[in-house]
C-alpha cells in the first residue's frame, strides 16, 4: 500500500514538473519572429556578407540581445524576454540602415533629384525675368544657388539622399519667398506713377509675373478633379480679361485698360490661392 502511495506521489510530482516546464518553454511568437528575421532573412544574410565591420557588429549585437531574450523567456521572465526582443529588433533595424540602397531605390532617388532641380529652376527662371527683385529676395536666391551647387556635387558622387534633402529645403525657401512676394502690396502702394502709361506698364509686368507662376503652381500642387477645373476656370477668365485689356489699350483707353489688367491679375491670384499658393 505504501509503495502504491509513493508511486502515485512520484507520478504527481513528475506531472507537475512537466507541466511547469511546458509552461516555461512555451514559444513566444514575438521572439520566434525576431529569431527568423535576425537569423534567416535576406537582410540578415546581406549584413553577414557586407564588407563593413560596423554592420556586422550591429548584427551581432542584435543577435546577442535576442539570445538574452530567449534565456529570460525560458526562465519564466516573460516581460524581460519581450523587452529584450524589442531591443534586438530595434538594433537589427539600425543595422539594416547600413546596407547600401538597392538599384530600384537609387533610381527613385535620382528621379526625385531631377524633379526637385527642375521645379527649383522654374522658380529661379521666373525671378530672372521678374521686373523687380528685393534685396531680401536676392539674398535668398544667392543662398539657393550655392545650395544647389552643393547638392549637385553630392549627386555627382552618388549621395542622392543627402542631395535631395538640400534641394527640398531650397524649394521650401523659394516657395515661401515667392508666396510672400506675390501677395505683398508694399511695392504697389509705394509707387507714384507720373503718367497712365507708366502705371499700365507696371500693371502689365505684374500681370505677366502672376501668369508665369501659374504653370509652376500647377506642377507643384497637382490639383485634381473639381479643384483643377476651378483652377483652370480662373486662369481662362484671367486670360480673357487680359485680352480685353489689350483691346482697350489699342483703342487708346489706357485708364480702363489698367483696371481691366488689375481684374485679370486678381483672377490669376484666385487660381493660385485655389491650389494653396498664398
Amino acid at each position: 500500500m505504501m509503495i502504491k502511495s509513493l508511486s502515485a506521489l512520484c507520478l504527481a510530482v513528475l506531472v507537475t514538473t512537466s507541466a511547469a516546464m511546458a509552461e516555461v518553454v512555451k514559444p513566444s511568437p514575438k521572439i520566434n519572429y525576431a529569431d527568423n528575421l535576425l537569423m534567416n532573412s535576406k537582410t540578415a544574410k546581406r549584413l553577414e556578407n557586407m564588407d563593413s565591420e560596423e554592420a556586422r557588429l550591429a548584427l551581432q549585437e542584435a543577435r546577442d540581445l535576442l539570445e538574452r531574450a530567449k534565456e529570460a523567456h525560458n526562465s519564466g521572465q516573460k516581460a524581460e524576454g519581450s523587452s529584450l526582443s524589442s531591443l534586438a529588433l530595434k538594433k537589427f533595424t539600425q543595422a539594416a540602415k547600413l546596407l547600401p540602397k538597392s538599384q530600384s531605390a537609387l533610381k527613385v532617388q535620382r528621379k526625385r533629384y531631377i524633379e526637385l532641380d527642375e521645379e527649383i529652376t522654374s522658380y529661379l527662371e521666373w525671378y530672372d525675368s521678374a521686373s523687380y527683385v528685393s534685396g531680401d529676395e536676392q539674398e535668398t536666391l544667392d543662398k539657393a544657388k550655392l545650395n544647389i551647387s552643393e547638392a549637385k556635387i553630392l549627386f555627382e558622387n552618388s549621395k542622392y539622399e543627402e542631395a535631395n534633402k538640400i534641394l527640398a529645403r531650397v524649394l521650401d525657401d523659394v516657395v515661401v519667398m515667392t508666396n510672400r512676394s506675390m501677395t505683398s502690396t508694399e511695392i504697389v502702394n509705394s509707387l507714384d506713377f507720373e503718367t497712365p502709361e507708366q502705371e499700365h506698364k507696371y500693371e502689365l509686368a505684374r500681370n505677366n509675373e502672376y501668369k508665369r507662376l501659374i504653370p509652376i503652381a500647377e506642377q507643384q500642387k497637382e490639383p485634381k478633379g473639381g479643384k483643377l477645373m476651378l483652377f483652370k476656370r480662373f486662369v481662362k477668365k484671367a486670360e480673357d480679361i487680359r485680352a480685353q485689356a489689350d483691346v482697350e489699350l489699342q483703342a487708346g483707353d489706357v485708364q480702363t485698360s489698367i483696371k481691366t489688367l488689375q481684374n485679370s491679375t486678381d483672377q490669376y491670384l484666385r487660381a493660385l490661392r485655389m491650389v494653396g499658393i498664398r
